[in-house]
């Protein structure tokens, strides 16, 4: 069995993924004492390592000849506010982008990245995969991009870069991430072909893709549960006997409990104003004196409530669910959504259980890469490399 190492492995979402595919996870590395409580506890026979990387020599993984590495090393560097700093110091010239003293790779901000290569460049993996924002594809006319292909072609590494989105291979979201698949093996780098989509557009083959997943698909047959309501573990409503959508029936494969499902409380004004959304509805929709009530300035947080739409798949999950989950408002109750709900929007199963507290369940969620997409690129590496 091929065997990956996981670096800024978060609760698992890209180990997941490719544990589906068929690869066996051998180490994984978090500096996140919850993160690595979840990885624990839903890969027993994985080395998990909670330290920062840049106190770890590459020997301490095993083996010492992965067949891949994976991981998404944060590019403080690229933030938001690191756009806007990178954008002035181009400004006052400072800053050349195609100036090699001032590679991306050099800025400070970036050292978990320059980890990242340093481990593919120790351990010489026939292939890695890296996965961070989208937005790098389109900043500088790409000239970020090509600086970090540049960085893994000096180490040996045939790399490309592409932009996917989750809801194009089954995961019930559309959220966007940036993945650079590279190899030593000088093989094409295949990306995974579109599963799912809007499009009723007759594919190549002669095939047509299979209908997105949507929010009501994907989460509706959880048990009802008021706001304050449900638990750490409790039991389903609906038997899977009586389940006939595929995306839950395989959600629900070899589990039987509902896990990290307990609901947050909510306060009087609350309860006021979250039945004036229907569904697909955002803050800026709802009527004056409706919005009166709430601290919020339209023009800048015309965004801050949002109630997810049952007929579409959801907006992007974000780890910023951990503070109060406004955004993410039930389509049908009057409540925000629950850990579990947020994972079946991320396509973790049900088996899969979050550690810690459920700020930091939420915050695991929002940083995970859906295991579902991690799968349809894994299954392309495993291809390969066979």
């Amino acid at each position: 069995m091929k065997t990956v190492i996981d670096l800024f492995s978060g609760p698992g979402g890209l180990s997941l993924g490719f544990q589906q595919a068929g690869f066996r996870i051998t180490t994984a590395i978090d500096n996140e004492v919850h993160c690595c409580h979840t990885h624990e506890h839903n890969f027993p026979k994985t080395l998990v390592i909670n330290k920062d990387i840049g106190e770890l020599d590459p020997k301490t993984c095993e083996p010492q000849d992965p067949d891949v590495i994976i991981g998404g090393p944060p590019c403080q560097g690229f933030s938001s506010i690191g756009r806007t700093k990178i954008a002035s110091l181009i400004r006052e010239g400072t800053w050349k982008l195609t100036d090699s003293r001032s590679r991306f790779i050099d800025d400070p901000r970036n050292v978990l990245y320059k980890h990242f290569i340093r481990f593919v460049d120790a351990l010489k993996p026939s292939f890695f995969l890296m996965e961070n924002v989208p937005g790098m594809m389109s900043y500088a006319n790409g000239e970020i991009v090509r600086q970090i292909i540049q960085d893994f072609t000096k180490i040996g590494y045939k790399t490309d870069a592409e932009v996917l989105t989750a809801s194009n291979y089954g995961v019930p979201q559309v959220r966007k991430r940036i993945f650079f698949l590279g190899n030593r093996l000088d093989l094409p780098n295949k990306f995974p072909e579109i599963t799912h989509s809007d499009s009723k557009q007759m594919r190549l083959d002669g095939t047509f893709p299979k209908a997105v997943v949507t929010v009501g698909e994907a989460i509706m047959d959880l048990p009802k549960i008021p706001a304050g309501g449900g638990a750490e573990e409790m039991d389903y409503t609906i038997p899977l006997k009586d389940v006939k959508i595929e995306y839950v029936i395989l959600m629900r494969k070899n589990s039987t409990k509902v896990y990290n499902n307990k609901a947050r409380t909510i306060n009087e004004r609350d309860a006021i104003v979250f039945p004036y959304f229907e569904e697909g509805m955002w803050f800026k929709d709802l009527p004056p004196h409706i919005m009166n009530m709430l601290p919020y300035r339209k023009d800048i947080f015309h965004d801050k409530l949002k109630r997810l739409d049952r007929s579409k798949p959801s907006w992007t999950v974000v780890a910023h669910l951990y503070k109060d989950g406004y955004m993410y408002i039930h389509p049908t109750q009057t409540r925000t959504i629950t850990v579990r709900e947020a994972a079946r929007l991320q396509s973790f199963p049900d088996r899969f259980r979050f550690m810690g507290a459920r700020v930091h369940q939420f915050k695991q969620v929002g940083n995970a890469v859906p295991p579902l997409l991690a799968k349809a690129i894994a299954s392309e590496i495993l291809r390969s490399l066979e």
